[in-house]
C-alpha cells in the first residue's frame, strides 16, 4: 500500500539489514533510517531460529524507528534460497460487452486467472507480475487499460517458495511484534535498487553474491523475467581457502578479503602474501597468485552456474544485457571481469542511488537488497494487489509491482 514512510527489513545469512525510506518529490527514493545487526538464524534463506532472527529483526527495526521517530506494524521482507521456483501462469478473460474499454479490474482478473497455474507441492506463490498482456491481436503490452478488444490475455511470472520456509520467516517476523505486508524474492528486490530503467527494459542480469547464497534475476521490457537462487556464495570462497591453505577460518576471510581476486592472471608473478597456517608457530610466505587461483575456481563456478541456470529457465531477453553485480563477493577484484567473460556482456558493480539523510547508511551493498524492498512496499497501491480468495494475509493480495516495472506501451 502508498504510504509516506516504508520500513523494509533483508533477512541474511549472517545479517539483519533495516532501511525506512519514503519518496520525494521527484519519486527518488529517501532513506530516513537504516541498521544492520548480526545474528545466525538463517541457513540456505530458511528460519532455522525463529526466536534468534526475531529478537535481531526487532533490534534492527528499534534502531530505526528511533532514527525516524515513529513505530512500524508491518515490514516488507525478502525471501531467498535454492527452494525458491519461477514458472509462468496464461490467463484469459473475454471483454463483455465485446469491443469496450478494458478496465483496470478487467487486468486484476487476468492476472488473479494466470496465478491459478500449477505451484509445486509444498510450495506457495511468492510474487505475481505480469510480463506482457495481449489485446486481441495486439502483443507485446505492459498495460492494456483504455485499449478496445474482445479478449485480453497475460502471461505472468509466478515465483513460488517451500511453504514451510515461508512460514519460518512469517513466524520470525511475528516474534519481533510485527506482521509481514509483503515478501519479495531477493534477486528481484536488489534489480529494483541496482538496475537503471534503461536496463530494466533491455535486459540485464542481477547477481546478488550473498555469504551464503547467490540470487540471480533477469529482467526485460521493463519488468522480471527469472529468479534463481543457487547454495554457494562468498562463504565458500573462504571456507576454500581455510581448507587448501590449511589456516582458520577468520584469517582465511582476512586473506579473502586483503588479497583475493577473481581472476588470478590479474595478479603479478612474483608477489607473496603471509600465511599462518594451523600448526605452524610462524607465517610462511606464499605466492599471492595461488591464494588467488583458489577464489577464481568458486568464484568462476558461481558465474557459471548462474549462467547456466537462467538458460535453463528459459530466460533469453535479460541474458543479452548488462551484468549487475553486488554482495559482499562482487567486491573481490576483477569480480566484473570474469561475469563479463562468462556472460560474454559488460559487466558493472551495482551502486543505488538513493537521497535523505540516511542515504550514506546505504551506501554498503550489504543494504542494496533492503533498499529494493522499500521502492516495492512505495510504489505500490490498492490497485495492486491481485487477490485469489480475499485478502486475509499477504499471501492473498501479492502485488503486481505494475506501477513499478515498465511503463503503458
Amino acid at each position: 500500500m502508498r504510504q509516506d514512510l516504508a520500513c523494509a527489513v533483508d533477512l541474511g545469512t549472517s545479517k539483519v539489514a533495516c532501511v525506512a525510506a519514503g519518496l520525494d518529490d521527484r519519486g527518488r527514493l529517501r532513506v530516513e533510517g537504516a541498521s544492520s545487526v548480526a545474528h545466525a538464524g538463517l541457513s540456505r534463506g530458511a528460519v532455522i531460529d525463529p526466536e534468534t532472527t526475531g529478537k535481531a529483526i526487532d533490534e534492527a527495526v528499534a534502531r530505526v524507528e528511533r532514527t525516524v521517530g515513529r513505530g512500524f506494524d508491518s515490514l516488507v521482507t525478502n525471501v531467498s534460497g535454492p527452494h525458491l521456483r519461477s514458472l509462468f501462469g496464461q490467463g484469459i478473460v473475454h471483454i463483455v460487452p465485446a469491443g469496450r474499454a478494458i478496465r483496470r479490474e478487467d487486468e486484476l482478473q487476468v492476472v488473479t486467472h494466470s496465478r491459478q497455474a500449477f505451484v509445486p507441492s509444498g510450495h506457495e506463490q511468492v510474487l505475481a507480475v505480469p510480463r506482457e498482456f495481449r489485446v486481441d491481436d495486439q502483443a507485446g503490452l505492459t498495460r492494456a487499460t483504455s485499449r478496445t478488444g474482445t479478449r485480453l490475455e497475460v502471461t505472468t511470472l509466478i515465483v513460488t517458495g517451500a511453504t514451510q520456509t515461508l512460514h519460518s520467516i512469517e513466524r520470525a517476523v511475528t516474534l519481533s511484534g510485527r506482521s509481514v505486508e509483503q515478501m519479495v524474492p531477493t534477486g528481484i528486490a536488489t534489480g529494483l535498487a541496482l538496475a537503471t530503467e534503461e536496463e530494466l527494459d533491455k535486459g540485464c542480469v542481477v547477481v546478488d553474491i550473498g555469504s551464503a547464497s547467490t540470487e540471480v534475476a533477469t529482467f526485460s521490457l521493463g519488468a522480471p523475467e527469472c529468479h534463481v537462487s543457487l547454495p554457494l556464495g562468498s562463504n565458500h570462497v573462504t571456507t576454500d581457502i581455510q581448507a587448501l591453505l590449511k589456516t582458520s577460518l577468520d584469517f582465511a576471510e582476512r586473506l579473502k578479503l586483503d588479497h583475493g581476486a577473481a581472476i588470478a592472471r590479474l595478479v603479478p608473478e612474483g608477489e607473496a602474501v603471509e600465511v599462518a597456517q594451523m600448526g605452524s608457530p610462524e607465517p610462511r610466505p606464499m605466492q599471492r597468485r595461488v591464494l588467488c587461483e583458489i577464489v577464481e575456481s568458486r568464484m568462476r563456478e558461481i558465474a557459471h552456474l548462474a549462467q547456466r541456470a537462467l538458460e535453463q529457465s528459459g530466460a533469453t531477453e535479460g541474458l543479452r544485457g548488462t551484468v549487475v553485480l553486488t554482495g559482499g563477493g562482487s567486491h573481490l577484484a576483477g569480480a566484473c571481469d570474469l561475469f563479463a567473460e562468462v556472460f560474454g556482456s559488460e559487466a558493472r558493480l551495482g551502486s543505488a542511488k538513493v537521497g535523505g539523510s540516511g542515504a550514506r547508511l546505504v551506501e554498503s551493498p550489504a543494504m542494496s537488497a533492503a533498499i529494493g524492498l522499500a521502492q516495492v512496499a512505495l510504489q505500490g497501491d490498492d490497485q495492486e494487489f491481485a487477490p485469489v480468495s480475499g485478502f486475509a494475509n499477504w499471501k492473498e493480495k501479492i502485488r503486481s509491482l505494475r506501477s513499478y516495472f515498465g511503463t503503458a506501451k
